[in-house]
C-alpha cells in the first residue's frame, strides 16, 4: 500500500510540473508571437511614414514660389488615406515652423542675449498673459554662462529641485524642455507651444505669411513708436485664414512700415518645417515627427522622433 502511495504521489508530482512546463511554454509562445506582431507593426509604420516624408520632401523642392503661404501645395489639409483597406490608415500634415518664434535666437553668436529677440518674446509672453520672466528663464536655458539674468536661473536654481540636474546651458533640442523649468506649469507650456519653436539660432526671421495673430502682434515690440501695437490677435484664426487665401498677408513691408529692426526679424519665404505624421494599425498608432529643412534647391529631413514631440 505504501509503494502504491508512493507511485500515485511521484505521478501526480510529475503531472503538476507537465503542467507547469506547458503552461510556461504555451506563455512564452504566445508572447513571442506578440512582440513579433509588434515589432512587424512598427516597421511597417516607420516605412509608411517615411514614405510619407519623402514625399512631403518631393512637395517642398518644387514649391518655388516667392512666398510661403498657407495656399501653398505643401500646405493643404490631406484626409485620411487607406493604405490597406480597413486596416492600415495614413494622416500627415506640414507645419510651417518659421512662422514662429524661434527661442533659441534669445541668444546671439556672441553668447549674450539678443536685444531684439527678447523684446518681441516678452511681448509674446505678455500677449498669452504669462509672466514676462519667463523670457529670462528661457535664456538662461540656452546661454553658456552660469551667471543668472535678472529673472533667470541657473545651476542654483535647478540643483535645489526635487530631480537636482545643472541648467542645459545650450541651444534647446525639443520644446518639452522648457517643461523643466520651476514653475513653469504644463498649462502655461499648452499656451506657448503653439507659438514658438526650436530651431538652429542662424533661422532668426519669421515668416508673416504664416505666422500667427500673436506672433505678429508681438513683433511689433521693435516698433519705435507702436511697440505694443495690437490687430492681429484680435482676429479669429477663421479671419486671419480668410485674409490669406489670395496671398500673403499681412506682406512684410506693409507690417513693418519702414521699422528696420522689423524687416530685419521678418519674411515671406520659410527654410523649415515639421511633417507630423500618424500611422493607424488595427486599434494602434504611430507617430512620426520629422524637421525638414529647405536649403535653396535642396531639402532633407534633419531629425525624426517616433511616438513623442
Amino acid at each position: 500500500m505504501r509503494q502504491r502511495g508512493v507511485i500515485l504521489i511521484s505521478a501526480l508530482l510529475i503531472t503538476a510540473l507537465a503542467a507547469v512546463v506547458a503552461a510556461t511554454l504555451f506563455f512564452d509562445t504566445g508572447l513571442t508571437a506578440r512582440r513579433a506582431t509588434a515589432n512587424f507593426a512598427m516597421e511597417q509604420a516607420l516605412q509608411i511614414a517615411q514614405g510619407a516624408e519623402a514625399l512631403a520632401v518631393e512637395v517642398l523642392r518644387e514649391d518655388r514660389n516667392a512666398t510661403d503661404t498657407p495656399q501653398d501645395d505643401w500646405a493643404q489639409q490631406v484626409e485620411p488615406v487607406e493604405i490597406v483597406e480597413g486596416s492600415v490608415v495614413l494622416e500627415a500634415r506640414v507645419l510651417d515652423l518659421a512662422g514662429r518664434f524661434n527661442l533659441n535666437t534669445l541668444i546671439n553668436a556672441d553668447g549674450e542675449q539678443d536685444e531684439n529677440a527678447m523684446k518681441v518674446f516678452r511681448r509674446l509672453l505678455e500677449l498669452l498673459e504669462l509672466d514676462e520672466r519667463w523670457a529670462d528663464m528661457v535664456a538662461d536655458l540656452i546661454d553658456a554662462d552660469t551667471l543668472p539674468a535678472p529673472d533667470g536661473g541657473e545651476d542654483g536654481l535647478y540643483l535645489a529641485q526635487p530631480v537636482p540636474h545643472r541648467a542645459p546651458n545650450m541651444p534647446l533640442t525639443s520644446l518639452t524642455e522648457l517643461q523643466q523649468m520651476p514653475g513653469f506649469t504644463r498649462q502655461m507650456y499648452a499656451k506657448l507651444q503653439p507659438h514658438v519653436a526650436v530651431l538652429p539660432a542662424s533661422a532668426r526671421t519669421i515668416n508673416v505669411c504664416t505666422a500667427g495673430g500673436i506672433v505678429l502682434d508681438a513683433l511689433f515690440a521693435l516698433h519705435e513708436s507702436d511697440s505694443r501695437h495690437v490687430e492681429y490677435s484680435n482676429l479669429t484664426e477663421e479671419e486671419l485664414a480668410e485674409r490669406r487665401t489670395g496671398e500673403c498677408y499681412p506682406r512684410r513691408t506693409t507690417l513693418a512700415s519702414g521699422q528696420q529692426a522689423m524687416l530685419q526679424m521678418t519674411a515671406e519665404r520659410s527654410n523649415w518645417f515639421r511633417l507630423e505624421t500618424w500611422v493607424t494599425i488595427g486599434s494602434a498608432q504611430f507617430a512620426l515627427y520629422s524637421l525638414i529643412q529647405r536649403d535653396g534647391g535642396r531639402v532633407q529631413a534633419v531629425t525624426r522622433s517616433m511616438g513623442s514631440e
